[in-house]
This record gives structure tokens, sequence and C-alpha cells, in this order.
């Protein structure tokens, strides 16, 4: 399981999240309200009751950052996430390791260009 803060480095400042919940087992929702902007942070696990049954085992890491004005009213609510999937088969995680830090190498790489619409 993992722990019951974490804490994202967000423009070089250090934003510590709060696990709000701890009910699910496949589950975790973290939360920081940080003045006017709000920091969720969800991980999702599907898991096949059956590994061997040939269904999707996926990982989603979401991170919903959310910024209001000094009177409360919404601004924007901007998202990014990730998902790590395994459609058929065993999941193997050391090469699913390997490609997500492929992908975020390429877009932590790219995403100036990735923002600016280029595809």
């Amino acid at each position: 399981m993992l722990g019951s803060t974490i804490t994202l480095s967000i423009n070089a400042v250090n934003k510590v999240l709060a696990r709000v919940n701890d009910s699910e087992p496949y589950t975790s929702n973290y939360f920081l309200e940080d003045g006017l902007v709000d920091y969720e942070l969800k991980i999702t696990h599907t898991v096949p009751k059956n590994r061997n049954s040939g269904t999707k085992e996926s990982h989603l890491v979401r991170l919903d950052v959310t910024t209001y004005d000094s009177d409360g009213i919404l601004i924007r609510k901007q998202s990014t996430w990730t998902v790590m999937e395994t459609s058929t088969g065993r999941q193997d995680s050391t090469t699913a390791g390997y490609y997500v830090d492929g992908l975020l190498n390429w877009v932590e790489t790219n995403k100036a260009l990735i923002l600016a619409r280029d595809s």
C-alpha cells in the first residue's frame, strides 16, 4: 500500500497530498487544498479475478488540478494521467516499466510541442 501522503514536485515546489480514502483495496485518492488551487491524485487498479484469464489488468494514475479565483469561482481544471495496461496474457512488470519510462521521457522532452498542438 502507498503511504498516507504523496509528495509531488510542481514547478519545483513540493505539494504534499494526504490520502482521503482507504476503504477500497484497488483505489487510492489523495487531496490537497492549497489556497486557490486543489490537487487531487487518484490511483486505480483494475485486476481480473483470474490473472491467467486473458482479461485486462490496468493501472491508472491521474492528477486533477483545479484553480479558483478569490471569489471561489472556477477558473480552470487541468488533468494529466497515465494508464499501464496488459490486455492479454500475464502482466510483465519489468518490461511494462521500461515502456512507462520510455514514454514519460519522450513526453518530458516534447511537452512544449505537444501543448502547442504539434502531432
